[in-house]
């Protein structure tokens, strides 16, 4: 069974950033993490590129289908509400996900 990684980029207010660092390490990954089949998470900060978005979270499920069926949760919709609620107005991101094809 693949594993499935699922990418979250953010852009944030530079009057935001501290505390949206804290809230994301400290709540909003861990909740992620509470849900059956997540595996890992990870945050990056860009320190290279064309990238306009400074933040990276990484995710990786179990498989794909856990992936999709996380996408389809009421865990997921919560976890976009409490973001919109955190962060709606100061940031911007985007979503992609991919699933594993070597090894």
């Amino acid at each position: 069974m693949a594993t499935a990684l699922f990418i979250v980029k953010a852009s944030i207010t530079p009057d935001q950033e501290d505390a949206f660092n804290e809230w994301y390490s400290r709540e909003h990954s861990p909740q992620l993490l509470e849900y059956h089949g997540a595996v890992s998470a990870r945050r990056y900060k860009t320190i290279m590129g064309d990238d306009t978005y400074q933040y990276m979270a990484v995710y990786e499920f179990e498989s794909e289908e856990t992936f999709r069926a996380f996408m389809e949760s009421d865990h997921f919709a919560k976890l976009k509400a409490d973001y919109e609620d955190a962060f709606g107005g100061v940031s911007e991101r985007s979503r992609s996900a991919y699933v594993q094809v070597w090894p």
